[in-house]
């Protein structure tokens, strides 16, 4: 279940990055000179960038397919701090904390209340990021002219049943 998570927070990391680019680049073609009402760093506050010293207490192949997802090429051969400092060169900066893999589920190996718990918890803050990202995506279509009606319509859509 834990890297179902990882790999769960990661596309939506990916996914909030992507957003927040789109939104620059609209925000840029546009010529929108006035200050955005929320601007889509503060919905994604709490999800900062990993530290080097973060990064370096991760493994080698974990640092590897955070390269991979950035498209970085000859890996092979590469240190730890070679790719730690890839990932810091690279435009998207290296990956955001909740991209790593969480310390409470290594220590919970053997506790199956605990991982329970650790699994809660991780729930409550996804919820947290799609409720950010739900925000931003109503931003952008509020910079790109989507009419106030259809923007409330789209939210009053129905909720799909728990499956």
């Amino acid at each position: 279940m834990g890297q179902l998570t990882d790999t769960l927070r990661a596309t939506l990391r990916d996914l909030a990055q992507s957003d927040a680019r789109l939104y620059r680049g609209l925000e840029e073609e546009l010529g929108d000179t006035r200050p955005a009402p929320s601007p889509p760093s503060a919905l994604l506050e709490g999800d900062a960038p990993a530290s080097r010293e973060e990064l370096k207490a991760q493994t080698k192949p974990l640092l590897l397919s955070f390269c991979r997802q950035r498209s970085l090429s000859g890996l092979s051969g590469r240190t730890k701090d070679q790719l730690i400092d890839l990932l810091f060169s690279h435009p998207d900066g290296p990956p955001l904390r909740s991209a790593l893999p969480s310390k409470a589920i290594k220590a919970s190996k053997g506790g199956a209340a605990a991982a329970k718990a650790v699994a809660s918890v991780e729930l409550q803050a996804l919820e947290q990021r799609l409720d950010r990202l739900e925000q931003l995506v109503l931003l952008i279509a509020r910079q790109v002219g989507v009419s106030p009606e259809a923007m409330a319509q789209l939210l009053t859509a129905p909720v799909l049943p728990p499956t």
